[in-house]
């Protein structure tokens, strides 16, 4: 049954979701808490929020542990109702559960797209304080809610003396927030490391050709993309380098 919850949830499949959880409830099969988590983490997948919290709400809070919580902490933060997630955590934390790394990451998650700066920063430094270390996956919504935020300078700093490696969607997302606060220079540096660590990716290329554009040179902007075509990088549909 669980791992039936769990297909749908991956798959977004909420009206078989529903029926598996009729099922449950016709039958009377016990509410286990990993059955019950499973519910939960189903409906938040699928967007159905109402269905997700009233489940979480028909559980014990003292029977519940950091999975369920971080099942519909999640939920929340994956669509943008980030006051909510931000309430439940505070609920959570009066519970005596210990929040882990997932939950720090669903609420960093929640901050960048929120812009709430101070709060992820804070969140961040929750971690070390409890004992935990970041991982690439929190780094990444640093530098995406710095980005967003237009701290791009303050991003590209903290990308180059953080202990793990940036990812190409890390710097994809610094990329894109320089290019959105008209940071064309570090869009440049970013853009080129881009390429290097993804030679075979198109959108690099045309990335970059279209940051040389916008400050019109032209010369750069050719060899950018005579650099793919060298390559033999096939422009995807979509693309397109302004010249």
């Amino acid at each position: 049954m669980v791992s039936v919850l769990s297909a749908c949830a991956h798959s977004g499949e909420l009206e078989k979701g529903r029926a598996m959880h009729d099922y449950i409830t016709r039958n009377s099969l016990p509410k286990t808490l990993v059955l019950q988590t499973s519910l939960v983490d189903m409906y938040a997948k699928c967007g159905a929020i109402d269905e997700a919290l009233k489940v979480f709400r028909e559980f014990s809070v003292l029977k519940t542990d950091v999975l369920m919580w971080n099942a519909i902490i999640g939920g929340l933060s994956t669509h943008g109702l980030l006051e909510e997630a931000l309430h439940l955590f505070s609920e959570m934390q009066t519970t005596g559960i210990k929040p882990d790394e997932i939950t720090y990451l669903c609420l960093l998650s929640a901050c960048a797209h929120g812009g709430l700066v101070k709060e992820a920063w804070f969140f961040f430094d929750c971690l070390e304080k409890h004992g935990m270390a970041a991982k690439s996956e929190h780094y990444a919504c640093l530098v995406d809610m710095m980005a967003r935020a237009g701290q791009v300078a303050e991003a590209y700093e903290f990308v180059s003396r953080m202990p793990v490696e940036p990812t190409p969607s890390m710097l994809g997302a610094l990329f894109n927030g320089c290019l959105n606060h008209k940071r064309l220079d570090l869009a440049e540096i970013v853009g080129r490391k881009l390429i290097e660590m993804q030679p075979d990716n198109d959108g690099r290329y045309v990335g970059l050709a279209n940051v040389y554009a916008e400050v019109k040179r032209w010369d750069e902007c050719r060899n950018t993309r005579g650099e793919m075509e060298r390559k033999g990088v096939k422009k995807t549909r979509g693309y397109s380098i302004v010249v």
